[in-house]
């Protein structure tokens, strides 16, 4: 079945029909392909890292760990972007030595906690931990640098993001150096995630197979 969903197609469609029958149902069958997808993305497929995802943002499979934790409903649609984005970042550190939900929560927690964690002197919340500036082939491959996507961003938010993904800095820290409130540091890199989901989405779908 995931051959064939990894085609795309009628196949593909079949997948998630069944995947949320499944997931319904609370079939064993869903973490048997979920697992088999993510030992195929762990390895680089592309075609699975793009499945994956789909899965997980179909299915919503993160909600049962950010739903605890962030309350508000746009902030936890924020954090599942995020989420989304962490599982592109991390998918090679994936084992198969657990379940991929197993996992999977495990990422969307963290990113949860990381939302709503408040600074030291006044309760605002900090960033999630900076990403790595590794190139963008080990996110979702696609012959496209992660360098390359931040740079197409618009200000104010490229230069707000290339501080927190490739200079390492917290909120605390962008703030300092561009001289702005918290508030808006935290808002901005809200939005730019916004937007470099976008472009993952569009460079995916504009790169041949």
């Amino acid at each position: 079945m995931v051959d064939e969903a990894l085609g795309g197609g009628p196949s593909r469609s079949r997948l998630f029909e069944e995947a949320t029958a499944w997931r319904t149902s609370r079939d064993a069958r869903l973490d048997d392909v979920l697992d088999d997808v993510a030992r195929r993305a762990a390895a680089g497929d592309e075609d699975a890292i793009e499945l994956l995802l789909e899965l997980v943002h179909r299915l919503q499979l993160t909600r049962s760990a950010i739903a605890p934790i962030v309350r508000d409903p746009t902030a936890a649609e924020d954090v599942a972007q995020a989420a989304l984005i962490a599982v592109e970042l991390k998918i090679g550190s994936y084992e198969g030595r657990s379940k991929f939900r197993t996992w999977l929560f495990t990422v969307a927690r963290n990113e949860a906690l990381m939302a709503i964690r408040p600074r030291k002197s006044d309760a605002e919340p900090v960033a999630e931990p900076p990403a790595s500036s590794a190139r963008f082939s080990s996110i979702v491959a696609y012959r496209v640098t992660m360098e390359t996507l931040v740079d197409g961003l618009p200000e104010p938010y490229r230069e707000t993001m290339r501080l927190q993904v490739f200079e390492n800095l917290d909120y605390d820290g962008i703030a300092e150096r561009l001289q702005i409130p918290i508030g808006t540091v935290r808002s901005r890199l809200a939005k730019a995630r916004d937007l470099l989901w976008a472009a993952m989405r569009e460079e995916r779908e504009r790169t041949p197979r």
